[in-house]
């Protein structure tokens, strides 16, 4: 007598129904993904968009804000966090190093920015597909 869950060829009639749904699900599953609008790493990001300057002055502005950005909040870092918002042991810490103030600016801001990306994608996830998915 035949074993009722193999079919004719003797294949395990139950293995191959659930890889056969399997497979519709992926098949399934990929063709909703080309349907998505567009996926979150794809995304054009204009420069001009995020820099304020005058027209055919961006690369000397964008120079004046990779110096100037990082080291204004790496001081306003100091004078929160480490003078604990005091005036006086604020003007006690040693600003001569500017390299030092650049570079904690420069690791708070990339902080806070991968923080924001992250919360970013987390939304862009959360956010349905304008298309339906045809079936």
């Amino acid at each position: 007598m035949a074993n009722s869950n193999k079919d004719s060829l003797g294949n395990n009639i139950l293995y191959t129904s659930s890889s056969g749904d399997t497979q519709k699900y992926l098949n399934r599953m990929k063709e909703v993904r080309r349907t998505q609008q567009e996926s979150f790493g794809s995304k054009k990001i204009d420069i001009n968009d995020f820099i304020l300057s005058p027209e055919g002055w961006e690369t000397a502005m964008f120079c004046i804000y990779f110096l100037l950005i990082p080291y204004v909040t790496g001081a306003v870092f100091l004078f929160l966090f480490i003078a604990h918002a005091s005036v006086t042991n604020f003007f006690v810490l040693d600003f001569s190093a500017f390299f030092i103030v650049w570079t904690i600016g420069y690791e708070t801001i990339a902080a806070l920015l991968l923080i924001s990306i992250f919360i970013s994608y987390l939304n862009y996830m959360r956010k349905p597909s304008h298309k339906e998915v045809r079936k």
